[in-house]
């Protein structure tokens, strides 16, 4: 099954060793608004899906996550609410973002501390930022593995390219590096950005929401 945006640019990874990767995430987390102002313009935004999304970085909402297809790397369809019975860490990347290449062998590092604590992590493509469909998951996975080699394949964590509405629901403004943490009865727990420079409290709440049954939303000073 194709996305409708089958002519969107595709942005391949570039084969590059990143280095220093703390620092420079650190510093492009300041920058991030400024990125969000730029795509805006070649996004079209969804004032609903603004509002049914949780609110800014480092907050959080006990509304229902909104749901929403995506493209798995076996070109099969899947939905967020498939996920619902256990806690998902869902994370929006884009192959020209800088902070994600940084984010990715972070998020890899700490992948053990976050499945035990209970998560799934799925990455999922940013609309507009790969081609759509198959092409656009292995794109994707290309990406993941210039930042963190075959550590993007271990068990726990999860793939796909995101439709249309789906990064609309969650990411309206188009900004990469983007993540929503998601109980098990389907509700948004917690969002923020930029997991290299904010793992510390990814990895609180992902432990709170375990410890806490992830009934209650969990709030954390942001930033």
């Amino acid at each position: 099954m194709s996305d409708p945006g089958a002519d969107v640019r595709a942005t391949g990874p570039r084969g590059r060793r990143w280095w220093g990767l703390a620092a420079g995430a650190l510093l492009l987390a300041a920058g991030l608004s400024a990125h969000a102002l730029a795509r805006t313009g070649s996004r079209a935004t969804n004032p609903t899906a603004l509002s049914a999304a949780a609110p800014h970085p480092g907050s959080a909402s006990a509304g229902l996550a909104p749901n929403g297809t995506y493209v798995t790397p076996s070109g099969t369809i899947s939905t967020i609410a498939s996920l619902r019975g256990r806690p998902t860490m869902v994370w929006f990347v884009a192959g020209g973002c800088a902070s994600c290449a940084a984010s990715i062998p972070a998020v890899a590092s700490h992948l053990a501390q976050l499945t035990r604590a209970g998560l799934q992590v799925l990455t999922l493509g940013l609309y507009g930022d790969f081609s759509s469909g198959s092409t656009g998951v292995g794109q994707l996975l290309s990406f993941g593995r210039a930042a963190a080699g075959t550590d993007v394949e271990r068990p726990g964590w999860q793939w796909g390219m995101a439709s249309k509405s789906l990064s609309l629901a969650y990411d309206p403004s188009g900004t990469p590096d983007l993540y929503v943490l998601i109980g098990p009865t389907g509700h948004i727990r917690y969002r923020n950005s930029v997991p290299v420079a904010t793992m510390g409290k990814l990895l609180a709440v992902a432990e709170r929401l375990v410890a806490h049954g992830q009934t209650t939303a969990v709030v954390l000073p942001c930033c």
